[in-house]
């Protein structure tokens, strides 16, 4: 680029420069001059040019598109939570009802899994009586076994995993349909001391993952944990 064209190019930075300046100065210019509106142009991303007031149209609508959308799903996580805490509540109730340790399962076992939408729900309850992991093995594991260094973390910290578990985790909880198990949420039961697994599995790897929240899962688990804490007394 030889002297002159430089020299232009400076100018016409100048000059943009002042523009914009003055703009700051009059923000009400277009108001005062709407014919402005209709006679400046904007390259639009199609390469035609459309006026400012078109731009501006295009704009408003792209965000208000925008605004539309983040509200739908906000209503969608409000309803969500609602539900949510509805499935809680009447977990609450029935287990305030619950007559033995069995209702206690069947009941958690059925309202969560309906309620979160789960392929899977089980329950994995530690003992040291052999007799009782011996007549309901679906259901009881021994308290020492070797399995459950999986999981020492999550009893440990009482917090609830949710997304992708590892291969031994998967296959501690759901065994035989371990393969089928995309994701999963597993809830430590603890009150006082370790009582157990909940788990909950979905054959989609998305249905539990990582960004959803974990403080329902975490009630749940401190409900439940209270009610087979009786139970597991009697």
């Amino acid at each position: 680029m030889n002297t002159q064209a430089q020299e232009q190019k400076q100018e016409s930075l100048d000059a943009e420069q002042q523009l914009i300046e003055l703009l700051k100065q009059f923000p009400d210019i277009l108001s005062r001059y709407p014919s402005l509106l209709t006679e400046l142009e904007i390259t639009h991303e199609t390469g035609k040019a459309v006026s400012l007031i078109e731009r501006q149209v295009s704009t408003l609508r792209d965000k208000l598109q925008s605004s539309d959308k983040r509200l739908r799903e906000l209503m969608d996580i409000a309803r969500s939570n609602e539900r949510l805490a509805e499935s809680r509540h009447r977990l609450a109730i029935n287990l305030l009802g619950a007559h033995d340790l069995d209702d206690v399962i069947s009941l958690v076992l059925a309202e969560l899994g309906n309620e979160l939408d789960a392929d899977f729900a089980v329950l994995r309850l530690f003992s040291d009586d052999q007799q009782i992991i011996d007549n309901k093995p679906d259901v009881f594991v021994h308290s020492d076994d070797e399995g459950l260094s999986a999981f020492t973390t999550m009893l440990d910290n009482s917090n609830p995993v949710c997304g992708r578990c590892s291969e031994e985790q998967k296959a501690f909880m759901f065994r035989d349909e371990a393969d089928a198990v995309g994701s999963a949420a597993i809830i430590p039961l603890v009150a006082g001391s370790r009582l157990g697994l909940l788990g909950l599995g979905g054959r989609d790897e998305h249905r539990f993952n990582i960004s959803m929240g974990t403080e329902f899962l975490k009630q749940i688990g401190e409900l439940v944990s209270a009610a087979l804490a009786v139970h597991l007394e009697d």
